[in-house]
């Protein structure tokens, strides 16, 4: 049986994408990571910014970020539903991380739902 891994995923999407695109995007990941025994602990809107070159013909974009744990296969498959959703996504880019650092996020958004339910 495999160790379940830490990851963090950054995905840059088009300024323009509806909330049905978006929600289709977000759904995908979602599905891929609980598949692979995973469980989320931070999804977020993170900035909308100037790109420092045009992808696609879009000079700004809207970057998510997306902390996880799950199954080592998880990369693959989460990849593979980015490049599926390219006219969506423009970049992106998944990386390893630190238990500390992931169970900081889950901290932060526990935090943060105590407080919105106030």
């Amino acid at each position: 049986m495999s160790k379940l891994n830490y990851y963090e995923t950054l995905y840059l999407t088009r300024p323009d994408l509806t909330d049905d695109e978006l929600n289709k995007v977000q759904g995908r990941l979602k599905e891929s990571i609980v598949s692979h025994e995973g469980e989320i602990y931070k999804s977020d809107k993170w900035a909308e910014r100037d790109l420092a070159y045009r992808i696609s013909n879009y000079s700004k974009g809207v970057y998510y970020i997306l902390v996880y744990k799950a199954l080592p296969s998880v990369v693959a498959e989460i990849e593979k539903n980015l490049k599926f959703l390219n006219t969506e996504v423009l970049r992106f880019m998944t990386v390893k991380i630190e238990e500390t650092s992931a169970l900081k996020h889950k901290s932060v958004s526990e935090t943060q739902a105590d407080q919105g339910g106030i």
